[in-house]
């Protein structure tokens, strides 16, 4: 099933920063530990005073969101341990985008599921849940409004410009269905396909109901729970933080020195994941997110008429902190502030930014979790693998340029000079012998030689041009066959994880597909790995 895996960190995959949080330990002291499984004791010791009364909060909560969810398996198991001192969490998180968006989705999550089925097995006096963190509040509709396929595009629409996507109730979805069902008439798994999509998505659920229900029917046998914190008691136990951050612009302070801090050490410019506002919250109105931004004294809704002074938002602040929403760089304060959780498992992006939070959480008291850098995995059939093996190509080669791959491939299998200067060498030496020979004997079979080398000669040119066009005809096959694994891998010249649906697998092989992934996955390694799908 696992055909070979290579370390992420040799790749072109992440950034410098990514990398040297990998290879070195330049920026040890922007984050807590290495993702090593030995690691984790030292923090389960720190996490072990989490607080009781957010145990049961958040119990409390997820036990309600998951109210209208028939079958739990075993995530009633994993909401119930949640009240227990003993239980920790491993967290990922993504948008809410259609039918889970780009197959990454999986891939995060496994790796988190992956990781606490490990942990339960070093430190079995424990739990370890892992969760699924929904970006309810986010408001990029274009980011989340589609999923693709190898040749379908499968899109929503709505008439909630700017909502929160969590509470958007989207259109078209009949469309969707009709398509769905045409797109894959043939496929094995055509009818789970259609039913998992009709079960979680339909006009009466909102998208974070909706991706509620698809993560949960996709992974409850492995113990995952959503959570949406686009919630009031949460938001309220979360309150005094938000008024630091309205006060003191407490993000925006701590994360400027960091990054200062992190540009000095490594002695170059970074482009950095995230850089921070002045204020780094939104405020939440009539079911729209907008930018709060501080100018002139003021606390300014950008894209709205809605400005207030100090006093004024921390009025509204103090009643109704439910319409304030963390950003990207506050999210995962209030993500940690929330979970008993060990470790966020996230994509090379996310990795960056969350380097650029450590002293925001020192600030805070809050214990930074250990950064786990997720497997990316690149799904191939059969056939693919075999001609891969079969022609000594390099995967690492294929997370290259489409140029710079085929002129890898070319270079590392064709190496032989195929001109025949040296037989023709071969061939005017005995002509020569026999030019020789044949005029000592009688002066006029001179004529005779010559027109049988010219002879000679012209059978080699030929026999040279044969080799040449195949050799040509060789090259152009092997380059086609090449590219088609290539543009596999880089769909419209996307990495495939980043663009194309589970669905395109799924309905190959069903839920096997999940389970192999699974499997494959290295939890304590930063691993590129090759599946046969």
């Amino acid at each position: 099933m696992v055909k070979t895996n290579i370390n992420i960190a040799d790749t072109q995959l992440n950034s410098k920063l990514v990398k040297n949080f990998l290879k070195s330990e330049e920026l040890n002291g922007f984050y807590s530990f290495k993702n090593d499984i030995k690691n984790y004791e030292d923090l389960i010791k720190k996490r072990s005073s989490f607080s009781v009364d957010k145990r049961l909060l958040m119990h409390n909560i997820v036990f309600e969101q998951y109210k209208n969810i028939r079958s739990l398996g075993l995530v009633s198991k994993s909401i119930d341990a949640l009240k227990n001192p003993k239980t920790f969490t491993i967290t990922t998180g993504h948008q809410l985008c259609l039918n889970t968006g780009p197959i990454y989705f999986f891939y995060k999550i496994l790796h988190c599921i992956k990781i606490s089925v490990e942990l339960k097995k070093i430190y079995p006096k424990y739990n370890f849940v892992p969760v699924f963190w929904m970006a309810s509040e986010d408001h990029d509709f274009e980011e989340i409004k589609s999923f693709q396929t190898k040749n379908k595009k499968f899109e929503i629409s709505c008439n909630d410009k700017n909502f929160c996507t969590g509470r958007i109730k989207p259109k078209g979805l009949n469309k969707i269905i009709s398509e769905l069902e045409f797109y894959f008439q043939n496929k094995p798994f055509k009818d789970e396909i259609i039913s998992l999509f009709k079960k979680a998505y339909n006009k009466d659920l909102n998208l974070s109901e909706s991706t509620r229900l698809i993560v949960h029917s996709l992974f409850k046998d492995y113990g995952l729970i959503s959570i949406d914190a686009d919630d009031h008691k949460l938001k309220s136990s979360f309150k005094e933080i938000l008024i630091d951050e309205v006060n003191n612009f407490t993000c925006h302070n701590y994360v400027s020195a960091t990054n200062d801090k992190i540009s000095a050490l490594l002695d170059e410019k970074i482009k950095f994941q995230v850089n921070p506002r002045k204020l780094n919250l939104f405020l939440i109105k009539d079911n729209k997110r907008y930018r709060l931004e501080y100018a002139k004294n003021s606390y300014n809704a950008v894209g709205s008429n809605l400005s207030f002074k100090k006093g004024e938002i921390l009025e509204i602040l103090n009643k109704n902190p439910e319409m304030f929403s963390p950003n990207v760089l506050m999210r995962p304060i209030y993500q940690e502030f929330l979970l008993p959780n060990l470790s966020y498992v996230g994509g090379g992006a996310e990795i960056s930014y969350w380097l650029q939070l450590k002293s925001l959480f020192d600030y805070y008291k809050i214990p930074f979790p250990i950064l786990t850098l997720r497997n990316s995995i690149l799904l191939l059939n059969r056939r693919d693998i075999d001609f891969i093996d079969k022609n000594n190509i390099q995967i690492s080669d294929l997370l290259r340029s489409k140029s710079l791959f085929i002129k890898n491939i070319i270079n590392s299998n064709f190496k032989d000079n195929l001109n025949l200067d040296y037989e023709k060498k071969e061939l005017k030496s005995i002509f020569k012998s026999l030019l020789k020979t044949a005029t000592h004997v009688d002066k006029n079979l001179e004529a005779f030689v010559k027109s049988n080398e010219t002879k000679q000669f012209k059978m080699v040119d030929s026999i040279e041009k044969k080799i040449i066009k195949s050799y040509k005809r060789k090259i152009e096959d092997l380059i086609n066959s090449c590219e088609k694994i290539y543009d596999k891998a880089h769909p419209d010249g996307i990495l495939q994880e980043r663009k194309i649906n589970f669905s395109e697998y799924y309905s190959f092989i069903g839920k096997k597909m999940i389970k192999n992934i699974y499997d494959s996955i290295i939890p304590f390694d930063n691993k590129l790995i090759v599946i046969e799908i």
